[in-house]
């Protein structure tokens, strides 16, 4: 399994058109094969701070996610909106 953290700076002004554009891509990324979770949450002490958590069965899964019609149309819009951003991604741990 493989967890992704995508961690998104956006400023006020643009929060709304960020959180519309995000709610598209949560909805989508959930209905995947290989999605074994996928959620935006916001940071409860960093304003502005925002993170998709995603967890796949896979790489490939990944690879998918990566290519799907929803990612190439929203990823892209989404940059447009961000100050900042980093991603993490991590292999579970089999214990």
């Amino acid at each position: 399994m493989i967890v992704l953290i995508a961690k998104n700076v956006v400023a006020k002004q643009n929060e709304n058109e960020y959180l519309k554009l995000a709610t598209k891509m949560v909805e989508e990324t959930r209905k995947e094969v290989g999605c074994v979770y996928y959620d935006l949450v916001r940071d409860t002490k960093e304003e502005g701070v925002f993170y998709f958590v995603e967890k796949y069965v896979d790489q490939a899964a990944v690879d998918a996610h990566r290519s799907s019609p929803h990612f190439t149309t929203y990823v892209p819009l989404i940059q447009q909106l961000k100050e900042d951003s980093q991603l993490m991604q991590c292999d579970v741990l089999p214990i």
